[in-house]
């Protein structure tokens, strides 16, 4: 029912300040005799029903044009942000010796980052206590968004939100909850998205809660996402400075974090030299 069609279309563009969901029930070769709602004809070439067909759908034409009718060129009112060079605003500052979950450090550095840049926001599937995303919602309540336990939604939205490079999201949630978004993370990759994932719990180390929460398949899924970083910080430090470097690096980026704090093995300002594994790609 194209005039249905357009009315909604018209509604959704004059509706201001919330968003409008068009659900439209389809049927798959509508309106053509022997096709229309039938199985085994998904991607498939008419053959010698082309040219009823065709035909069925001119006849449906109440103007075939000359029409004058022109889509309307795209107006780009956005305003034109900085997404690079995203720094954190001051420099770890743990003691050696001391213990410290990278998970800890991971909420410290991404408030950091977002004090440094409004671009930066946070996406959480309701563990922001246990990440530590938690730590940015307090300081940023505004560009925080909880998407509770719904991890496929969770990656979609901040797909959406890294549209056309308008913010730097960092989505978090224990690292074996991933596993339940891989096509969304998968196709995130293949649409050129730059989405950072935090995956905390990683490996045995959860021990008392049990295998259901362990992560024992994260850097493997991870290595298979075309242009996919992996960072595995040993410490608090390393920790923040993986998600300043994961903040400028194109492609998606995954960093793994452990639940116990491991210790501090030196100083604050020791030079960090990350070592280059290849690169995920699919030929």
């Amino acid at each position: 029912d194209v005039k249905s069609l357009c009315r909604a279309f018209h509604e959704a563009t004059v509706t201001q300040s919330k968003p409008t969901c068009i659900i439209a029930k389809t049927f798959k070769g509508r309106g053509i005799n022997g096709i229309e709602d039938q199985d085994n004809w998904h991607g498939k070439a008419l053959g010698d029903k082309a040219a009823g067909a065709i035909e069925k759908l001119k006849s449906k034409m109440s103007n075939p044009g000359p029409h004058g009718l022109m889509p309307i060129n795209p107006e780009f009112k956005a305003p034109i942000i900085d997404v690079t060079n995203i720094k954190l605003s001051e420099p770890p500052t743990y003691k050696m010796g001391q213990l410290v979950a990278t998970r800890l450090a991971y909420g410290d550095a991404i408030t950091k980052l977002g004090k440094n840049n409004s671009r930066v926001i946070s996406l959480d599937g309701d563990v922001k206590n246990s990440t530590f995303a938690i730590t940015f919602k307090k300081s940023f309540p505004d560009r925080f968004i909880e998407c509770f336990i719904a991890e496929q939604n969770l990656v979609g939205v901040a797909i959406g939100c890294e549209t056309r490079r308008r913010t730097v999201p960092f989505v978090s949630t224990f690292s074996a909850f991933l596993s339940r978004a891989y096509d969304q993370i998968r196709m995130a990759a293949i649409s050129q998205s730059n989405v950072n994932f935090c995956g905390s719990h990683a490996g045995v180390s959860i021990g008392e809660d049990g295998p259901s929460q362990m992560a024992l398949e994260d850097l493997a899924m991870f290595r298979t996402i075309p242009n996919c970083t992996v960072f595995y910080p040993s410490d608090a430090v390393s920790c923040e400075r993986a998600c300043e470097l994961a903040a400028n690096t194109p492609g998606s980026r995954e960093w793994c974090g452990t639940w116990p704090g491991p210790p501090m093995p030196s100083g604050k300002d020791r030079p960090h030299r990350w070592r280059r594994r290849r690169e995920s790609h699919r030929s």
